[in-house]
């Protein structure tokens, strides 16, 4: 099988140094064929020029370059593009840069899976620095309603943000992450963002994920979709990752206060799209 993994690079050229290296040494046995392409999503630094004198001419690791940031879907899309149509992948492995591996049987795993699940998406279980499990999500849909007035708070928070009292706070709370890890399989559940794979039945019918939005909601409009179309989301704690959490997005902006107005900007503006694919879905 043809499995290529997928990282969007933006600034923390150490982090995705990190990210690659694990992916090599985790697949130095695999009975399968890896590729990493690694997208630059545009970064105003000398981190593309730092993996470019790192990886040139590696055989294992391409590197695609893009002179602006597109954000999360379109700067991942254009690697997907490139995986599925240049490299023919089998499969997808959609990666943070701040993510890191260390499951040695990580690409046989995901295979099985998909020969026993058929799966659309796989999620592994992620692991933060501080010891919470990411997947499988808690939330599995939004109520227009509901959105609405998730939207206005959103919209108070962005212009109260300027407050330490509210530039300390997470977008997402830490409440909504497990202390332990859940075994087993779960079908038809939201996943999180920062490791999707991506099977054959996904990459043969779509060219990516939805890329209406610039940062957020990604999982929650990919599970739209799975619903919508009827693929399987499934998580599985066979499969598992390390995630140090917010590299690349602590690189955007330089205080708290002004990342909080943007990361509310930018989940307000999901938050919209969602709404409409929900109604377009539903009619």
């Amino acid at each position: 099988m043809n499995i290529v993994y997928l990282i969007l690079h933006y600034m923390a050229g150490v982090d995705t140094e990190e990210c690659i290296e694990s992916i090599l040494n985790t697949s130095k046995n695999s009975e399968h064929n890896i590729k990493i392409v690694v997208v630059d999503n545009g970064s105003p630094n000398d981190s593309y020029e730092y993996l470019q004198n790192k990886y040139n001419g590696h055989n294992k690791v391409v590197l695609l370059h893009s002179d602006k940031n597109l954000g999360f879907a379109k700067g991942n899309n254009f690697g997907f593009a490139y995986a599925k149509n240049e490299l023919k992948a089998d499969f997808i492995v959609m990666l943070n840069n701040d993510t890191v591996l260390k499951q040695q049987d990580f690409n046989e795993v995901l295979v099985k899976k998909f020969e026993a699940e058929n799966y659309g998406v796989l999620g592994p279980d992620i692991i933060t620095a501080d010891g919470y499990h990411q997947n499988p999500g808690s939330k599995q849909s939004w109520e227009l309603s509901e959105l609405r007035i998730y939207r206005l708070k959103k919209t108070i928070q962005k212009f109260l943000c300027i407050s330490s009292k509210y530039a300390n706070k997470k977008a997402n709370s830490r409440g909504e992450y497990r202390k332990t890890t859940l075994e087993g399989d779960v079908k038809n559940t939201i996943l999180h963002g920062a490791c999707m794979i991506f099977s054959p039945v996904y990459i043969h019918k779509f060219d990516g994920i939805c890329d209406e939005t610039f940062l957020y909601m990604e999982e929650d409009i990919l599970k739209l979709y799975a619903d919508y179309y009827g693929f399987l989301m499934l998580y599985s704690s066979d499969l598992s990752i390390y995630h140090k959490e917010d590299v690349a997005t602590d690189m955007v902006v330089e205080t708290t206060s002004a990342k909080m107005r943007q990361k509310y900007s930018y989940i307000i503006q999901s938050s919209k799209v969602y709404s409409r694919l929900k109604k377009k879905f539903e009619r």
